[in-house]
């Protein structure tokens, strides 16, 4: 009984942790003394999900901030920024009322969607929709659910049609609606990434974990450690390779649509150089991951270890996380003035456990670097082509 129960809380805390989880606007100063020609500053505009937030970073960690500096330095303009993205959030929303709402980007919610974002951006901007000349766009991942990539017993070709459908279709739709909405925007779509490979880590705690993830299925359980691990890699494989296809064609289908209207392209696919190397629990993993994660930890210091796990002994190494929990337990408080009934407070705890841990798996301070360099190779020549630099001897602002 212990150990079934063991297992279910790793399970829904990793699984669930890992989903590509409200708007905020991070605030922070980009670094030197800065200061920018005269004239109208250029417009930024952050949308997605918990990747594109920067789950588990600090706001100047981040890395749609650090473009946000790199284009001020290179334009000469101040660069504003809003960012609408957060953690958990689906391509399309639910019609249901939430039950559970957060201004954190870090706690992940699957509302407001990011359809939704785009349409609280427009509603910020109003008339001067016209005026956005950047926006930083992502998507699909928690549409196609990270809990089916961690599933053993998912069918790949299953997959693949899930993430055509939400990578491809949905996220073209959603391209569609924001070119039209921001009509002299360029718009950036990130790659995804492996989040299991041939280099995460094999040891005793990631075979435990992988075991965790797939307990209740009876398939899953008959397979051997080798077995149960050659599926997670295969499946993160699939989605990996699947996603950066369909997102490259969802790209190229708007940009075509664009031509058909006499309209140059404005949406380009950045692909993000993740290697198998740089994956969960890998030796030069470029993701969140446990404290004790990566350690040989084993006999009673392993069972110690495993026993502690959802107590403060056994924490996520982001740099954000006691702020989070906080948001979390805020967020996923038991209400005083509705009686839940025995369900509702089972998926009410869930939510709360998972959010602690929303952060695994997600880009670090390393990765988000690696995002922002993919980044800015792109925007280095778009810079003069779109007539975003200011000459340095214009008159300063005061």
């Amino acid at each position: 009984m212990i150990r079934i129960q063991i297992s279910k809380t790793l399970g829904l805390a990793f699984t669930l942790g890992l989903l590509l989880a409200v708007s905020s606007s991070a605030r922070a100063n980009c670094p030197g003394d800065f200061k920018p020609a005269a004239g109208e500053p250029l417009q930024m505009l952050v949308l997605g999900d918990s990747i594109m937030w920067g789950q588990g970073l600090m706001p100047e960690q981040k890395f749609s901030w650090r473009i946000k500096c790199w284009l001020q330095e290179k334009t000469n303009r101040e660069v504003t920024q809003q960012v609408f993205a957060h953690s958990g959030a689906l391509l399309t929303g639910s019609a249901e009322s939430p039950r559970f709402k957060s201004n954190d980007g870090e706690v992940n919610l699957p509302y407001p969607s990011i359809n939704e974002e785009l349409d609280h951006a427009r509603a910020f901007y109003g008339p001067g929709n016209t005026k956005v000349n950047l926006i930083l766009l992502d998507g699909c991942i928690n549409d196609v659910d990270v809990s089916n990539l961690l599933n053993v017993t998912t069918d790949p070709n299953w997959l693949r049609e899930r993430i055509n459908t939400s990578c491809k279709a949905g996220m073209h739709d959603l391209l569609k609606r924001v070119t039209e909405s921001f009509p002299n925007a360029q718009v950036i779509v990130p790659s995804y990434y492996r989040i299991v490979s041939d280099s995460t880590a094999d040891n005793a705690f990631i075979r435990l974990l992988a075991k965790s993830l797939n307990n209740e299925r009876p398939e899953a359980r008959r397979m051997s450690d080798k077995e149960l691990r050659d599926r997670l890699i295969k499946l993160s494989e699939v989605w990996y390779r699947q996603s950066t296809v369909d997102l490259r064609a969802a790209v190229d289908a708007v940009n075509s649509e664009l031509a058909a209207e006499n309209l140059p392209p404005r949406v380009s696919f950045v692909e993000i150089d993740f290697w198998p190397e740089h994956s969960f629990s890998a030796a030069e993993t470029l993701l969140w991951n446990f404290i004790f994660g990566s350690t040989n930890l084993s006999g009673l210091r392993k069972f110690i270890v495993i026993l502690s796990f959802g107590t403060n002994a056994y924490k996520p190494n982001d740099e954000v996380r006691e702020a989070r929990i906080h948001s979390c337990k805020e967020t996923f408080k038991e209400p005083k003035d509705v009686k839940e009934t025995p369900a509702e407070k089972s998926a009410r705890k869930d939510r709360l456990l998972i959010c602690r841990y929303a952060s695994l798996g997600h880009p670090n301070e390393m990765g988000a670097l690696v995002y922002t360099e993919a980044i800015k190779g792109h925007l280095q020549w778009m810079i003069d082509k779109a007539g975003w630099r200011r000459e340095k001897n214009s008159e300063p602002l005061p």
